[in-house]
Formats: C-alpha cells, structure tokens, sequence
C-alpha cells in the first residue's frame, strides 16, 4: 500500500477519534446526568484483525482514549482484546462499532486491504 494511501488512513482515524470523541463523552454525560437511565455495562471479547503488535497497540489505545470503553487485556495471541463497555445492550454491536471505527483505518496503514487480506508488495 502506498504511503499516500497511509497518510490518508492516519488522517481519517485521527478525523474519525475525533468526531467519535464528541459523540462518546455526550453519551457519557448522558449516563452521568440521568442516573435513573439504566445502562447495561459488559465486558467484550472483540476480535483483533490488524496484525502488527503496533496495530494491535493503537487499536487497544483508541478504544481506551473513547470514552465510555477501556481496553482490559490484549490476549497474548494478539487476535483478541477484552473491552469495558460502560454502556452495551448489544455487545455484538458495540464490538462491531469499535472495529468499524477504528481497527479498519489502521489495518490500512499497516499495509491491509480493509477485508484483511495481505498485499502483495
């Protein structure tokens, strides 16, 4: 992948923390001023698809920096982590959401297509 494409990858996963920064600290706030809302924490295994331990590192760190999530443990294998969700009535979802805002960005700047396959270089 050319390093054109990775810039462009960086910059769209730093534009995408960004925005999700914004909408995850209003949902946050939202669990913190209505008390009587009942949210449903869980803890998830979410499957890890980037392969570099550096991929694997920033995608445990955005998910952290989100608030309203933090990552608990990068498995040993590095193909999962566990999640904290503060608010996760569906956990397939919330686990689906993290992957699709983040992990697909930065399996493009280590050199993925999005679907995971490697390139040919």
């Amino acid at each position: 992948m050319s390093g054109v494409r990775r810039f462009w990858a960086a910059l769209s996963l730093v534009g995408t923390f960004a925005y999700d920064l914004v909408v995850a600290s209003l949902a946050v706030a939202r669990i913190v001023l209505a008390p009587r809302r009942r949210n449903q924490p869980a803890i998830v295994a979410v499957p890890v698809d980037a392969r570099t331990e550096w991929g694997v590192a920033l995608f445990a760190y955005f998910v952290s920096a989100t608030p309203g999530s933090t990552c608990l443990h990068v498995a040993d294998d590095r193909r999962t982590i566990y999640v904290h969700f503060l608010d996760a009535p569906d956990t397939r979802a919330s686990a689906a959401g993290m992957k699709a805002l983040y992990e697909r960005w930065i399996i493009q700047m280590e050199g993925q297509p999005h679907d995971g396959r490697e390139i040919s270089r």
